[in-house]
């Protein structure tokens, strides 16, 4: 499976990707199905304590269809055969980080056959997204998802402001600091470390955006955006720090990475969840990117023990 995005969502089931996490060889495990001389699916994982953990080190994983839309049997063929190689290596079970529903056609269809072939929901985040469909087609603006931020966000582009890309260097540094200390303020831990950044960004150049933004010259906000399927971005980390705006620039930078997608041809942006490490969901973060145009939706990890 090295290498190939079949569906485009193998970012965090490939040997690259495993290998910025240090998974050893003998730990990454994975099933291709095939109809014939068809592949119609994968589920890539990493056996830790004796159980496939797709999604391992990553936002999630989960089985990875060829088609958008599959038939019902590509999905319980691949399910069923991933069940079966898993009992026959002598593993325990499968734990599946599933994508969000709405990312495809697909995804709804998997977690019924999950739920029907015994997996259990172990954790559910609430997710929030913002749709551009409608941006893409002309029938909406950017601006429309504003509300009542509409004002703030026109007054803020009007400003002295960049939102520069980072490959590394003083600029990388800077980006870490300030999503670090955003952690902090909200007393969270520490995320995602500078040189590990700067390592995924390097190893999936058309993929991971590390993106800093620049208000009267002066950094005050960063965001982490990785395109995890070809059409879909992921926000994997955001937040501002070091300034003394009158008003948080987080409006704007939301803004900016909407429009950056639309750009893109992107059709959907995924914000991420909006919920603590134990699944309580997070009401200021809900109403925060409620206001810049998201929806909520889940995210849900399945679990079947052997």
């Amino acid at each position: 499976m090295a290498g190939t995005y079949l569906g485009g969502g193998l970012l965090f089931g490939s040997d690259a990707f495993h290998d910025l996490n240090g998974v050893p060889a003998p730990d990454r495990w994975g099933y291709v199905h095939r109809r014939g001389d068809r592949v119609t699916g994968v589920l890539p994982g990493v056996v830790v304590d004796g159980v496939v953990r797709s999604g391992w080190s990553a936002p999630f994983g989960g089985p990875d269809l060829v088609r958008d839309d599959p038939p019902v049997e590509d999905v319980l063929d691949l399910v069923d055969g991933a069940l079966a190689a898993a009992r026959a290596d002598g593993l325990r079970g499968v734990r599946i980080q599933a994508r969000p529903p709405v990312y495809s056609a697909a995804e709804p269809l998997l977690e019924y056959v999950l739920l029907n072939r015994g997996f259990a929901v172990v954790h559910c985040d609430v997710n929030q997204h913002v749709d551009l469909v409608p941006l893409l087609r002309g029938e909406r603006d950017a601006f429309s998802l504003l509300a009542r931020k509409r004002p703030v966000v026109r007054a803020a582009l009007q400003g002295d402001w960049e939102l520069r890309e980072v490959t590394g260097g003083a600029d990388l540094t800077v980006l870490h600091r300030l999503l670090d200390a955003n952690r902090a303020a909200h007393g969270r831990p520490p995320g995602l470390g500078r040189d590990y950044l700067g390592r995924v960004a390097a190893q999936f150049p058309d993929r991971v955006r590390l993106l800093l933004l620049h208000v009267d010259s002066q950094p005050v906000a960063a965001a982490v955006v990785y395109r995890v399927l070809d059409d879909v971005d992921l926000l994997v980390a955001w937040g501002d720090a070091e300034h003394d705006l009158p008003r948080s620039p987080m409006d704007l930078l939301a803004h900016l990475l909407v429009t950056r997608s639309v750009t893109a041809g992107v059709r959907l942006l995924d914000l991420g969840p909006s919920s603590e490490k134990d699944g309580t969901p997070n009401t200021g973060l809900l109403a925060f990117k409620r206001s810049v145009g998201a929806v909520p939706g889940t995210r849900k990890v399945f679990e079947v023990r052997f």
